[in-house]
């Protein structure tokens, strides 16, 4: 068990391990629910809001931000915005 610490992660020792097990818990959980409220939102944001079926593109793929406000080109998203704004 990975535990994250006050100085980065470490491993307890065999004798500590009762100890930090509730806190190894707790932080299990919490990736799991990150993770899962990660795919929910890939999943909402798979495909393009104009409608045209393209993916969505992002400015990187390690904080996933939207680019073009949910459409796949500025082109999409000037049609998005022509046909919100009628």
């Amino acid at each position: 068990m990975k535990i994250s610490g006050r100085y980065g992660s470490f491993k307890p020792k065999p004798h500590q391990a009762a100890f930090y097990a509730k806190r190894a818990k707790r932080q299990q959980q919490e990736r799991q629910e990150r993770a899962a409220s990660l795919r929910a939102w890939l999943e909402q944001h798979k495909s393009c809001a104009n409608g045209c079926g393209q993916p969505v593109a992002f400015y990187d793929t390690i904080h996933y931000s939207l680019r073009y406000s949910g459409c796949c080109s500025p082109e999409c998203e000037a049609a998005l915005n022509a046909r919100q704004s009628e």
